[in-house]
C-alpha cells in the first residue's frame, strides 16, 4: 500500500513539473496568440498576462505590439518586455523607437525595459539621455534609472545626468545621483555638481551625492 501511494505521489509531482505556467487558467501560448486579436481589450489582457508570466517566447509578438494602435496595449507590451530583462534583447531597436511614443506610459516602460536589458541596449543611451528632459516626470525618472542600470556604458549621458541634478524634482535629482554612482569613475565630469549637491540642506540629496562621489572617486 505504501509503495503504491509513493508511486502515485511521484507521478503527480512529475506531472506538475511538466505543466506550463498559467495566467487566469490559460498558458502563455494562448496569450501570445491573443495579442493578435481584433479586440483591443483582449490584446491588452494578453500583454498583461505575458508580463505576469514573463514569457520570453512572446518577444516577437510583443515587439509587434509596441506598434499597436491602442496606446494602452503598447504600454503593456513595453512593460512585458521590461519584465523579461535580458531575454528581451531582440527588442532594443523597437524599444528605442518607442521612447518617442506620444504616450508617456509607453515611453516610461520602454525606458525601463532598455535599462533592464543591460549592455545590449547601450545603443539607446543617447535617446535615454534625451528623455531626461521629457515633459513627463515619471518618464524622466525612468530614463535616469535606466541609465544607471546600464552602468559604465552610460558615460556619454553624464552631462545630461549632471544637468538633471539641478532639476526642481527631488525624485529626479536622487535618481540622477544614483545613476551617476552606478556609472562610477566614468562620471568624473559630474563631480563639481555632486559636490554642490552634497552641501544642500536636504539630507537625502546630500546622502545620494556623497554616495555618488564615493563611487566615482573612492571617497570615504
Amino acid at each position: 500500500m505504501r509503495k503504491s501511494s509513493l508511486l502515485i505521489l511521484t507521478l503527480l509531482l512529475l506531472g506538475c513539473k511538466g505543466k506550463e505556467p498559467l495566467h487566469k487558467g490559460k498558458p502563455a501560448s494562448y496569450w501570445i496568440e491573443a495579442l493578435q486579436d481584433r479586440d483591443a481589450q483582449v490584446r491588452l489582457d494578453a500583454a498583461e498576462a505575458l508580463a505576469e508570466l514573463r514569457a520570453k517566447d512572446g518577444v516577437p509578438q510583443l515587439i509587434t505590439a509596441l506598434k499597436d494602435r491602442d496606446a494602452r496595449v503598447r504600454a503593456r507590451a513595453a512593460e512585458a518586455l521590461w519584465s523579461l530583462g535580458s531575454d528581451a534583447g531582440a527588442a532594443v531597436s523597437d524599444l528605442t523607437l518607442a521612447l518617442k511614443d506620444q504616450s508617456a506610459d509607453v515611453r516610461m516602460n520602454a525606458a525601463g525595459a532598455l535599462g533592464e536589458i543591460g549592455a545590449p541596449a547601450a545603443s539607446a543611451i543617447p535617446a535615454l539621455s534625451g528623455l531626461l528632459k521629457d515633459r513627463d516626470m515619471e518618464v524622466r525618472i525612468s530614463a535616469a534609472n535606466a541609465l544607471g542600470r546600464l552602468g559604465s556604458e552610460s558615460g556619454a549621458a553624464v552631462p545630461a545626468l549632471a544637468e538633471a541634478l539641478k532639476d526642481r524634482s527631488k525624485r529626479l535629482r536622487l535618481a540622477a545621483a544614483y545613476a551617476l554612482a552606478e556609472i562610477g569613475p566614468e562620471a568624473r565630469a559630474a563631480v563639481p555638481v555632486l559636490e554642490a549637491a552634497a552641501k544642500e540642506k536636504d539630507g537625502e540629496i546630500r546622502g545620494a551625492a556623497a554616495y555618488a562621489l564615493k563611487q566615482i572617486e573612492g571617497r570615504k
